[in-house]
């Protein structure tokens, strides 16, 4: 049993190795103008994200005076540890 399992994770290991080299060969003919269009191909276009579009406070304080002053309640989004998420 012990030969079968090591000859298949040298099997996978040699697959992922030579689709790791085929990935490197076709990224050579990726051109500065071929980067530029796929980067804006495959950034968040407007509309496509309403979570981006929120107008989110990020400061504690800043979150409570906005509150208390438009008499509205407030979520705050925590991290681990109770920390207030900030952006990442």
């Amino acid at each position: 049993m012990y030969p079968a399992k090591l000859l298949a994770s040298w099997t996978l290991a040699g697959v992922l190795l030579s689709g790791g080299v085929l990935a490197a060969e076709k990224t050579k003919s990726l051109t500065p103008d071929k980067f530029t269009r796929l980067h804006k191909m495959i950034k968040p276009q407007r509309g496509e994200s309403r979570f981006l579009e929120i107008p989110w406070v990020l400061g504690l304080w800043e979150g409570r005076q906005q509150a208390a002053r438009e008499g509205k309640p407030m979520l705050v989004w925590a991290g681990g540890w109770g920390v207030p998420i900030g952006t990442c």
